[in-house]
C-alpha cells in the first residue's frame, strides 16, 4: 500500500492583487508558474495583509520586501502554515492548526521514538507501535481502551520507511525552490536572490537531513 509524505502549506488568503494564485496546498517537484505563487503567497501574504484581509503593499516588489524585512528581524510569529500531508492508502492525515511547514524537519526525530507535536483542530498524534508509527487525525477523541472506528483515522507508516519518505519531502522542496529564482524575476528581478535565500532558511530546506537512528 502506497504511502507518501507531501509538504503543504495553508493559504492566509485567496485573495492576491499582484499575481495568480490557485487553491493548491501541496508542494511540488515541478510547481507550474501558478503553483509557485500560490505558495510564496501562502508564505509572505500574512506580512502584507492586515486583520481584516486588506493588502498594505501597493507592488508585488512591495509585498516581497516587506516579508524580507520581517525575515531578516526575526519575527516569532513568522511561520509558515501547514505541515506535511501523510496519506496511506485512502487515509489522507493533515497537519493540525498552529503547526508550520517550516517545523517539517521535527519528523526526522520520530525513527529514534520522538513524540512530535504536530498541530491541533485536527489533532495530529504520533504513537510509536514496534516496527511501525501509528499517526492518528483525532486520536484524543477515544477514551482509553477503545478500539478506533470508522471515524477515527490512521495510518502505519514503517519505521525504516520514514527516511525515504523524508528525503522525498526535501527532494519536493528543492524543486520548489528551484523555481522561486526564476519566477521571481518575472516579478521582481532583484529580489529573486534575497526572496530565494529567504524561502530556503524560513523552510529549512537544503540543509544536510540528520534523521534519528531507528529503535532497536
Amino acid at each position: 500500500m502506497m504511502i507518501t509524505l507531501t509538504p503543504v502549506l495553508d493559504l492566509w488568503s485567496i485573495e492576491c492583487p499582484f499575481w495568480p494564485v490557485g487553491e493548491s496546498r501541496p508542494i511540488v517537484r515541478r510547481p507550474t508558474a501558478e503553483q509557485v505563487g500560490t505558495a510564496i503567497w501562502a508564505l509572505i501574504g500574512r506580512s502584507v495583509t492586515s486583520i481584516d484581509l486588506h493588502v498594505t503593499a501597493g507592488s508585488p516588489a512591495d509585498a516581497i520586501e516587506a516579508y524580507l524585512i520581517l525575515h531578516r528581524d526575526g519575527d516569532d510569529d513568522d511561520h509558515a502554515p501547514g505541515g506535511l500531508r501523510l496519506t496511506r492508502g485512502g487515509v489522507v492525515i493533515e497537519p493540525g492548526c498552529c503547526a508550520g511547514l517550516d517545523e517539517w524537519r521535527d519528523w526526522l526525530r520520530v525513527p529514534g521514538g520522538a513524540i512530535i507535536d504536530l498541530g491541533h483542530d485536527p489533532d495530529v498524534l504520533i504513537e510509536h507501535r514496534g516496527p511501525v508509527v501509528r499517526v492518528w487525525q483525532d486520536r484524543d477523541r477515544l477514551l482509553p481502551g477503545d478500539e478506533p472506528g470508522p471515524g477515527e483515522p490512521y495510518a502505519d507508516v514503517p519505521r525504516t520507511a520514514l527516511p525515504g519518505l523524508l528525503h522525498g519531502v526535501q527532494q519536493d522542496l528543492i524543486g520548489f525552490l528551484d523555481a522561486v529564482r526564476p519566477w521571481a524575476r518575472r516579478i521582481a528581478p532583484d529580489l529573486a536572490g534575497p526572496l530565494a535565500e529567504a524561502v530556503d532558511r524560513r523552510l529549512r530546506i537544503t540543509a544536510p537531513l540528520e534523521i534519528a537512528p531507528g529503535l532497536p
